[in-house]
């Protein structure tokens, strides 16, 4: 039911322990099971009768529903809501069959699944599982060690041994970022993390400008964050690129809905002298923020004096485990694009201009030279 690395902690109600090893072994979707897909899950029907049912935690109101028997939370940890989602949606939903439930997650700080983890201690129907990556017999211990060397140690712990770690306050460190008066005349990029909404608990739209010197220190320059719907969005990106100017980059994230906010750009004639870069994310928002860390330990993490500079230090020094981390994306996102080829040649001496063959076509011409004062 479940493959990838084997680094978790699962908490289970009424499982016995062989079981989870047994679905762990055994592939999924048996070859006589047949799919039918709607909007918000996946449903598999057995030839005897049986069923299995995928749906997402996106929208919690969709776990409500019939009584049945047994449901997997796959990432736990990592679900936002998920102590409201589990007393009000998915565990009435077991009453009437007396139904089991299982939390399979890497940890990520001392959250709900924490607590959940450790139910086991005082209630007999709980029982708690805890699997370091090492465990799983199909990866190379290689592998694993040279994962553990690219990683900051606790995150190595909650990543790799599945431990429960406090990283809030442990990755970044307010000590290890400069604060400068006056920005240092760099390419520039600007890289968008998109939320589209209003509420109050809900994400940001962050856009952060960054650029990285000669001895590579990141620079962030600017930051601008807002809670905005679609059309608000859009719009403070146009006026924020025409700002920034057509030397800036703009990077957008694209990810499920946001590529249409990367096409409604593009196809404004208005922006037709800009720059806009689709970013890809393929990581969880730890692993793409490990190169801003490692900047960070390094003392080559500087920002630029300005008004938005506290609310942005304190949202980095509580990532990951604060209430958002949207400029935190934002930064990760313009890491991608400064790690891009932009095609420029920034050597001087790489640059030529005719050659000392003859021209048999104008043998009389002599090529301007460049000027390089």
């Amino acid at each position: 039911m479940h493959a990838g690395r084997e680094d978790r902690v699962d908490e289970a109600r009424g499982i016995p322990g062989e079981m989870h090893v047994k679905v762990w072994a055994e592939p999924w979707p048996p070859s006589s099971w047949s799919l039918r897909l709607a909007s918000n899950s996946a449903w598999y029907s057995g030839v005897n009768g049986g069923w299995l049912q995928f749906r997402t935690a996106e929208e919690p109101d969709s776990l409500r529903g019939e009584g049945i028997d047994f449901v997997v939370l796959d990432e736990a940890a990592h679900i936002k809501g998920i102590e409201e989602m589990w007393e009000q949606c998915i565990r009435p939903s077991l009453m009437d069959r007396r139904g089991d439930a299982w939390f399979i997650s890497t940890p990520n700080g001392f959250n709900y699944f924490n607590n959940l983890f450790l139910r086991s201690r005082d209630r007999e129907d709980w029982a708690s599982f805890q699997f370091p990556t090492s465990s799983n017999p199909h990866i190379d211990f290689a592998e694993i060690q040279e994962l553990r060397a690219s990683l900051p140690l606790l995150v190595a712990r909650q990543e790799i041994d599945a431990e429960f770690v406090q990283l809030a306050g442990a990755l970044f460190k307010r000590q290890n970022i400069q604060v400068i008066d006056t920005e240092p005349i760099i390419p520039y990029v600007r890289a968008w993390d998109l939320a589209f909404t209003e509420k109050t608990t809900s994400d940001y739209t962050a856009g952060g400008r960054m650029g990285m010197t000669a001895d590579g220190t990141v620079i962030i320059a600017d930051m601008v964050s807002g809670q905005m719907e679609w059309p608000d969005a859009v719009r403070c990106i146009a006026n924020t690129a025409k700002l920034d100017g057509t030397q800036v980059r703009q990077g957008i994230e694209c990810v499920a809905a946001q590529v249409g906010v990367l096409q409604t750009l593009l196809r404004d004639p208005l922006l037709l002298s800009y720059t806009f870069t689709p970013i890809e994310v393929h990581r969880d928002k730890l692993t793409r923020a490990l190169p801003l860390v490692a900047r960070s330990e390094q003392g080559k993490l500087a920002i630029v004096r300005g008004g938005w500079n506290q609310k942005f230090l304190d949202e980095l020094c509580a990532f990951p485990e604060g209430q958002h981390d949207d400029q935190v994306d934002a930064c990760s996102g313009g890491m991608t694009l400064l790690s891009l080829p932009t095609g420029a040649i920034d050597d001087i001496s790489k640059i030529r201009m005719g050659g000392t063959t003859v021209s048999k076509y104008r043998p009389n011409f002599t090529p301007r030279r460049l000027q390089t004062a």
